[in-house]
């Protein structure tokens, strides 16, 4: 079952296709090394949480709004490396919810991705 939903969020994510590494970022998206690791990392609870629940639960993610909500680091984490190509290309959140909760600043999209990029520690 989670092999569909998996399949299913990437087939809608990218109308069916991986992205491809060469594509180009929309003209507002800055380009952030994902491979970073600061030390000490992140901290989600601290760090991590506190813009996943402005950015995403607040419309998208939210328990029994979207398909699957962001409320604990297993939801995060289970969707890690679809959330980090979103981030990279800077397609979440969609324009609807950026729209009423604004968009990922550079800033917080460097804090998720090294977060990402240190083991993605439950911390």
């Amino acid at each position: 079952m989670t092999v569909i939903l998996i399949a299913f969020a990437l087939a809608c994510e990218t109308n069916g296709s991986a992205p491809d590494a060469g594509d180009p970022l929309p003209s507002s998206c800055t380009a952030l090394d994902a491979s970073v690791c600061t030390s000490p990392p992140p901290s989600f609870s601290a760090d991590v949480m506190p813009i996943v629940n402005r950015a995403c639960n607040a419309t998208c993610h939210a328990p029994g709004v979207g398909p699957w909500p962001f409320t604990s680091y297993d939801d995060v984490h289970d969707w890690e490396t679809i959330i980090q190509g979103d981030i990279i290309r800077c397609s979440m959140p969609p324009a609807d919810a950026a729209a009423a909760n604004g968009v990922l600043t550079d800033s917080e999209r460097a804090t998720i991705l090294d977060w990402m990029a240190c083991g993605a520690p439950n911390n």
